[in-house]
């Protein structure tokens, strides 16, 4: 009877062990806060909080591109479309001040913007080979974990220009400007989508005495992932 009388008491200590410990246990992962048992709030109680977007981060993008380069000099004037899958990887910093977020980013990347008309010594293309930009962000968190955000800033390119059967490796600079979202999906992972316009030339190139100016400009469309330090 004593064995008994001694289980009926540790099972209800266990019992009471267990009410107590659980509340704790669901607030520390996320549940609520825990109060003590006198019934006031605990002002230590911190929730997850996947809301902070300050710091650094990296990630990458995939997506479509379209645009032209508008060609005009001695093998005439025309436009050569330029449409295909762009990538990129990108790094940036956030600050956070309460629903606003300011950022810098910097990506490089590559696409089959490509396009040629012609044959032979009549043959003009251009040929993205990379590339890459340096944007400033800024952005409005419309809940804790989603921000709407604008970006704008300068880019560069590395273009192959083929004509009069010559090819003429240039670097043109630009500009971006840009819309898109971001979604914190944890603590350290967000998803984004975004539409990037991205400008460069006009620029004259001359090949062996055949003179042409190019302008390229795409608009591309890309979403991705991105880690946060």
């Amino acid at each position: 009877m004593m064995i008994s009388s001694m289980n009926k008491r540790e099972s209800v200590l266990a019992a009471a062990i267990v009410a107590f410990t659980l509340p704790a246990l669901a607030a520390d992962l996320g549940g609520g806060p825990v109060r003590p048992l006198d019934g006031s709030p605990r002002s230590n109680y911190r929730p997850l909080e996947i809301e902070r977007w300050t710091g650094l981060y990296f990630g990458g993008t995939l997506g479509y591109g379209f645009g032209a380069t508008d060609v005009r000099g001695g093998s005439g004037a025309f436009d050569l479309d330029n449409n295909g899958g762009v990538g990129t990887l990108f790094a940036g910093y956030n600050w956070q001040a309460g629903r606003a977020v300011l950022g810098l980013e910097a990506d490089i990347g590559t696409g089959y913007l490509d396009d040629s008309v012609g044959a032979g010594l009549g043959l003009v293309s251009t040929d993205l080979n990379v590339m890459g930009s340096l944007r400033a962000r800024a952005g409005y968190l419309v809940t804790p974990a989603f921000m709407v955000y604008g970006t704008a800033g300068l880019a560069a390119a590395d273009f192959d220009f083929r004509a009069n059967g010559l090819t003429a490796s240039e670097t043109l600079f630009g500009y971006q400007v840009g819309a898109g979202t971001e979604l914190a999906i944890s603590p350290n992972w967000s998803m984004r989508m975004e539409y990037v316009y991205i400008d460069f030339g006009p620029e004259s190139i001359n090949h062996a005495g055949l003179s042409n100016t190019y302008d390229p400009d795409f608009h591309t469309v890309r979403a991705g992932f991105a880690f946060k330090f």
